[in-house]
C-alpha cells in the first residue's frame, strides 16, 4: 500500500516559477556558487575515458539506495545550419521513441526498471549547446538501464523509420504552436535570438526551430545528424548514487566499449555579439499587460563578467527590495512584476532584464526608470548589503544543488556541466571561488561594461489590437474592477448510521461516473502505547498485507483490476484508508476493501518487511532538518510522553519493539464500527451508500472503541532556545511556536485569519516578506495552526542561511511581538486575509478525495458537517477587533519557545550574543546531550 502524505498546507512559492521560466534552458544550468567563507562540499569522483572517447565520471552517494544515470551529448541548436534547424530538439523526442533491440517506447523500458515518473525520474532537454537524457532507477537496475542507453546510441538510427519522423516532426510543431506561438508572449525569446545576434550567429536562430525547417527535414538529414553528432566521443556519461564503482565499470564497458566513434567535430568559439545601436522590436500579442524585455550582450559560462553578472541580477530584482522592484513594484507601483537573469552559454552570453506595466503605465517610462537604475550602480556600485545579500543567495543555489544527485542542477548535472563546457568536471571549487572574489567595484565595472549603454535590444510587446471591432469603442488603459464576490455554499452532507454504530456521510456529485470511498477510525497515534509509538503507523501500512482468504498480491491485484489501490495514514488523532474508483466497479471494489478492513491477519513476513522499511525511512527522516524540527516541536510544545507529543511514526527503539501481535491487537481494539466512519463522494446517492455500507459493513461486530484521554499538555519550559545539533548542516531551520486552543474554540475563525497575515497566508505574508523578500535570508517562511480536539500550537518557521541564524532569530522575534500588537494587523492586511481566505475557499473543494478528507477530519474532531460552510462564513463577517484581539491573546512573548535544528558550532555564540534565553542542546529525538544541558545565554 502507498502511504499518502497529509499536508496542511503549502508554500505558494512554486506560483513564482512562471516568472523564473524566462531563463529557462541553459541560465537554467548555471552552477550557484558559495560566498560565505568555509569549506565547499566535496564532491568526490572518478573520471576516466574509454578508447573511444566516451567520458565516463562515476560518483558515488549511497544516502538512498538508488542509482542515476545522466548523459550530456555536447550537441544543441548552435551545430546546426541555417534552413536546416530545430534537429537537434527534433532528435531529443527520437531518442524516447525505441531503438533496434528496445522496440517500444523508452518510458516503458525505464518505468519497468523502476524511474518513477511523477516523481521526474526520467527527462530529456535540449539548448543551444547540448541535449541531455537522465534516469532515475533502482541500484539494483544498473544494468538494464545502461543497456537501455547504449542501445539507443548504438542502433537508433536503424529503427528510425518515416513513420517515426513524421509522428515527432507533428509533436514537435505542436510544442511549438502551444509554447512559442499560442503562449502569451511566447515569441520573446526568438524575436531576442533572432535580433541580439547577427544572422550567421549559432545562437541566432531558437532550439524548437521553424515549422519551415521541419518540414522540409529528410530521413537522411536526420540520420546524418544522428551519425555526426550522436557518438560516444560527444558524450559525458555520470553514474551517480548507490553502486560499486568496479562493477559500473565492466558494465560501461559491456554496452558502451564495442560503439564506435564517430568523426572528428569541430567546435564554435567564443562569439560575442556586437550592438552599434539601440534595436526597438515592437511587438502585439493576445496579452494582457504591456511587457518589455530588455536584453544585452555579455560573456560568456565561467568567463570574466559571467559571476558579476549573475551577482547583478539578484542586486536588481531579486526580492521587493532590490532595485528595480523596490522602485517599480513597490514605490511607484508601475510594474507588477520585474525579473532580470544572466544568461550564460558556452560561447556568449545574454543579460535580459523583463518588466510588466500595470494597466496605464508607460513601458516607456518604465525603460527609463530601468536605464537610470542601471546607471546609478554603474557609478557607485553595490552597497555591501546588496553585495553580500547577492552572495547569500548564490551559497543558498549551490548548497541545494549539491543536496541532489540527479534531475536539473543536480550534482550529476554540475558534474556533466562543468565536464563537456569546461573539459573538467572538477570546477566546484573554482566556480565557488569566483563568486566569492567579487567585490564591489567588480560589479560596478562589468555593469559600466556591459549594460550602462543605449547599444541595446528592447523588444516591445503590447496587446493586439486587431481582428474583428465592436460598434463600441474601449478604453483599454483602464483596469476593471473584480466583479462581485459570489457567496460560497459549502456541499451538502448526508448522513445516515448503520445498526453496528457506523456512521455513513455522503457528498452526491454525479457529473462524473466516479467514486471515492474512504473509512475514518479515531485510531491514531494517540492510541500508541508508551513505549509503541508508531504501532497506529505501522498497523495502517501493514493492514492490506493478507486476509484469511486473500494474500497482500492478490489483494494488490484484485484492486488493480478493477483500476484503483489503497492509500493511507495514520495520523495524530485519525486514521483514514480508501481509494477511488469507476462507479461500475463500485461494488467489487467495496468487498476487497471490507475484507481488508474487518479481516486483516497481518502475517508476520510482511509485518518485518514493513518495519525494515520503515526503519530506513526512518533513517533518513533523521538526516531532514525538517523533519527533525517538526518532531522535536511536538515533543516541546506538549511534552515527551504526552500523546501529542510522541513521535506519530515512532522511533527506532519503539518501532523494533513492536510485534506483530501488538499490531493485531491494536486493529482488534480501536477498528470498531462505532468507532469508524464511512465517506462515499461522487456519483453515488445515499440510499445507494447506504445499501452497500450494510452488505459489506452491517455484518461487521465489535461495539465501541475506548476513548483516548488526552491529559493537560506538559511543555517544556519556555523562553529558551533548543538547539538540535546537526553538524555541517547547509541551513539552520528556525521554529518557534506558543500554545493554541483545540480546534473546537470559538476563537478559531479570528485566529486563522491572524495567522494568514503572519506567514501562513502565501508569499505576501509578513514573515516572508521579511526573511525572503528583504533580507533574503531564506527561501521562504511561514507559520501554521495545528489544532487537536484538546489543545494545539500555533507555530512559525523555515530554513535560513547558517551565517544569518543570528539575524533571522531577530526577525522572527520581532514579528511575533508585531503580530501580538507591537504593529497591528492593518485594515489592509486584514481586507487582504480574508479575500484569500473567501475568495480561494471553493477551491479545496474541487477533488472527491479532498472532500473525504475534510469530512474525515471534521468527524475526527467531532465537529458538526456544517462546519464546512461555517468557516467560510466566519472568515466573511470577521472584524478587525477579533482578528487583532485574538493574535493578542495567544501571540504572548513571555510563552514563546524556539527550536532551531543546525550546526551548533557555528550558529550558537551568535544565538547567546542575543540574549534571548538559555540554550538547551538537544539530539536529534529531541533528548538533552550530557553536559550540554544548558549553556547560559545571559
Amino acid at each position: 500500500m502507498k502511504s499518502r502524505v497529509s499536508l496542511r498546507w503549502i508554500l505558494t512559492l512554486f506560483a513564482f516559477a512562471a516568472v523564473a521560466a524566462v531563463a529557462a534552458g541553459q541560465a537554467a544550468e548555471k552552477a550557484p556558487a558559495s560566498a560565505a567563507a568555509g569549506e565547499v562540499p566535496k564532491v568526490t569522483f572518478e573520471k576516466y575515458t574509454l578508447p573511444n572517447g566516451l567520458q565516463v565520471i562515476l560518483h558515488v552517494d549511497r544516502k538512498l539506495p538508488i542509482v542515476h544515470v545522466n548523459q550530456w551529448y555536447h550537441v544543441g541548436s548552435k551545430n546546426e545550419r541555417f534552413g536546416r534547424t530545430g534537429f537537434a530538439h527534433l532528435f531529443e523526442h527520437m531518442m524516447f521513441q525505441g531503438s533496434k533491440n528496445a522496440k517500444e517506447e523508452y518510458f516503458v523500458y525505464a518505468e519497468k526498471a523502476g524511474a518513477n515518473l511523477q516523481e521526474g525520474g526520467v527527462n530529456g532537454t535540449t539548448n543551444v549547446d547540448r541535449t541531455n537524457y537522465f534516469a532515475t532507477v533502482p541500484s539494483g537496475n544498473l544494468e538494464n538501464l545502461l543497456w537501455l542507453e547504449s542501445d539507443r546510441l548504438a542502433t537508433l538510427s536503424d529503427a528510425i523509420t518515416k513513420e517515426k519522423l513524421d509522428n515527432q516532426r507533428d509533436v514537435v510543431k505542436n510544442e511549438r504552436r502551444q509554447g512559442l506561438e499560442n503562449t502569451p508572449y511566447g515569441r520573446w525569446f526568438k524575436l531576442l535570438s533572432e535580433n541580439l545576434h547577427p544572422a550567421g550567429h549559432p545562437y541566432s536562430w531558437t532550439t524548437i526551430g521553424s515549422h519551415e525547417d521541419l518540414t522540409a527535414a529528410s530521413l537522411d538529414d536526420v540520420k546524418d545528424f544522428f551519425r555526426t553528432y550522436y557518438s560516444p566521443n560527444n558524450l559525458s556519461l555520470v553514474i551517480a548514487g548507490d553502486f560499486d564503482p568496479a562493477e559500473a565499470k565492466k558494465l560501461v564497458e559491456k554496452y558502451f566499449g564495442g560503439i564506435p566513434a564517430g568523426p572528428p567535430l569541430d567546435r564554435p568559439t567564443r562569439w560575442i555579439p556586437s550592438i552599434d545601436r539601440e534595436r526597438i522590436i515592437e511587438a502585439t500579442d493576445r496579452v494582457p499587460q504591456d511587457r518589455v524585455y530588455m536584453a544585452w550582450p555579455t560573456p560568456e559560462f565561467f568567463a570574466p563578467g559571467d559571476a558579476e553578472m549573475d551577482l547583478t541580477s539578484l542586486i536588481l530584482t531579486d526580492g521587493l527590495s532590490a532595485r528595480l522592484n523596490k522602485v517599480l513594484v513597490y514605490d511607484k507601483q508601475l510594474a507588477t512584476a520585474v525579473t532580470s537573469f544572466q544568461n550564460s552559454a558556452e560561447i556568449s552570453g545574454g543579460f535580459v532584464v523583463i518588466a510588466t506595466a500595470r494597466p496605464g503605465a508607460s513601458i516607456e517610462q518604465i525603460e527609463a526608470i530601468i536605464t537610470e537604475e542601471i546607471a546609478k550602480l554603474a557609478r557607485t556600485g553595490p552597497t555591501p548589503a546588496e553585495l553580500s545579500r547577492a552572495k547569500t543567495k548564490q551559497e543558498y543555489n549551490f548548497v541545494s544543488g549539491l543536496e541532489r544527485i540527479g534531475g536539473f542542477g543536480g550534482k550529476s548535472d554540475l558534474l556533466n556541466q562543468y565536464n563537456t563546457y569546461l573539459g573538467e568536471p572538477d570546477k566546484f571549487d573554482e566556480d565557488v571561488a569566483r563568486y566569492r572574489r567579487v567585490t564591489a567595484g567588480d560589479v560596478q565595472k562589468n555593469v559600466d561594461r556591459w549594460l550602462n549603454t543605449r547599444n541595446r535590444l528592447l523588444i516591445r510587446f503590447r496587446p493586439e489590437k486587431s481582428g474583428r471591432a465592436t460598434e463600441v469603442a474601449l478604453e483599454r488603459s483602464k483596469e476593471p474592477s473584480l466583479g462581485a464576490d459570489r457567496a460560497f455554499r459549502a456541499p451538502e452532507v448526508k448522513t445516515a448510521k448503520l445498526e453496528n454504530g457506523m456512521e455513513v456521510f455522503v457528498l452526491e456529485r454525479p457529473e462524473l461516473p466516479k467514486v471515492a470511498v474512504t473509512l475514518a477510525t479515531r485510531a491514531g497515534a494517540v492510541a500508541d502505547s508508551l513505549g509503541k509509538e508508531g504501532l497506529a503507523h505501522l498497523t495502517i501500512a501493514t493492514v492490506d498485507m493478507g486476509t484469511p482468504t486473500r494474500k497482500a498480491l492478490e489483494i494488490e491485484n484484485a484492486l488493480g483490476d478493477l483500476g484503483t489501490s489503497l492509500s493511507g495514514f495514520a495520523g495524530r488523532e485519525s486514521t483514514q484508508l480508501g481509494y477511488e474508483v469507476l462507479k461500475r466497479n463500485l461494488a467489487p471494489s467495496l468487498a476487497v476493501f471490507a475484507d481488508v478492513v474487518r479481516n486483516p491477519i497481518f502475517p508476520a513476513s510482511e509485518v518485518d518487511r514493513e518495519k525494515k522499511r520503515h526503519l530506513d525511512s526512518l533513517s533518513q527522516q533523521a538526516k531532514n532538518a525538517n523533519a527533525v524540527a517538526a518532531r522535536v516541536r511536538s515533543m516541546l510544545a506538549f511534552g515527551p510522553d504526552h500523546p501529542y507529543g510522541r513521535p506519530s511514526q515512532g522511533l527506532p527503539g519503539t518501532i523494533e519493539g513492536i510485534t506483530r501481535e501488538d499490531i493485531d491487537t491494536f486493529h482488534e481494539t480501536y477498528w470498531k464500527p462505532a468507532g469508524s466512519a464511512l465517506i462515499f463522494s461522487g456519483d453515488i446517492t445515499l440510499a445507494q451508500a447506504t445499501d452497500l455500507a450494510n452488505r459489506y459493513f452491517g455484518t461487521w461486530s465489535g461495539g465501541a472503541p475506548p476513548v483516548v484521554q488526552i491529559p493537560a499538555p506538559r511543555p517544556a519550559a519556555p523562553g529558551k532556545i533548543y538547539i538540535v545539533d546537526r553538524q555541517d548542516a547547509a541551513q539552520t531551520v528556525v521554529t518557534q511556536f506558543v500554545a493554541a486552543p483545540a480546534r473546537k474554540t470559538p476563537d478559531y475563525y479570528t485566529l486563522s485569519l491572524a495567522d494568514s497575515v503572519w506567514g501562513g497566508g502565501g508569499f505576501g505574508t509578513r514573515l516572508n516578506l521579511n526573511l525572503r523578500e528583504e533580507k533574503g535570508y531564506s527561501y521562504g517562511v511561514f507559520s501554521g495552526l495545528s489544532l487537536f480536539s484538546e489543545s494545539g500550537l500555533w507555530f512559525a518557521g523555515g530554513g535560513v542561511q547558517t551565517n544569518k541564524t543570528k539575524e533571522s532569530l531577530v526577525e522572527f522575534d520581532k514579528e511575533f511581538k508585531n503580530i501580538g500588537g507591537a504593529k497591528p494587523i492593518s485594515d489592509t492586511e486584514f481586507a487582504d486575509a480574508k479575500a484569500k481566505i473567501t475568495r480561494g475557499y471553493a477551491q479545496q473543494f474541487e477533488s472527491l478525495s479532498r472532500l473525504n478528507q475534510q469530512v474525515a477530519d471534521l468527524w475526527t474532531a467531532g465537529l458538526p458537517m456544517a462546519e464546512l460552510q461555517r468557516e467560510y462564513d466566519e472568515a466573511s463577517k470577521a472584524e478587525i477587533g477579533a482578528v487583532r484581539a485574538a493574535a493578542s491573546k495567544y501571540a504572548k512573548s513571555d510563552r514563546v519557545t524556539v527550536l532551531l535544528v543546525g550546526d551548533l558550532d557555528k550558529i550558537e555564540a551568535g544565538v547567546r550574543d542575543l540574549k534571548l534565553g538559555d540554550i538547551v542542546v538537544l539530539d536529534v529525538e529531541g533528548k538533552p546531550i550530557a553536559n550540554r544541558k544548558t549553556a547560559s545565554a545571559n
